[in-house]
């Protein structure tokens, strides 16, 4: 049996710091694995579910971006 002092798996954030162009690019992969999904079994529901949500957070990233750089 664990203690509960024992660190659990949602115990931990971490953060990462990524250039625009990974943005971008994990913007895309994340669009081809949602277009390629298997669907369950062969993969866990919920893993689409997060690929969703991450796209979203993506292009979130990306449109601000977009919007912070307009020149004019």
């Amino acid at each position: 049996m664990a203690h509960s002092s024992e660190p659990q798996p949602e115990d931990f954030d971490f953060i990462l710091y990524l250039r625009i162009d990974e943005i971008r690019m994990l913007y895309n992969h994340t669009c081809y694995s949602i277009k390629t999904w298997p669907g369950s079994p062969a993969r866990p529901p919920e893993e689409q579910d997060y690929l969703l949500q991450l796209k979203s957070r993506l292009f979130a990233m990306l449109a601000d971006y977009t919007f912070s750089n307009i020149e004019g």
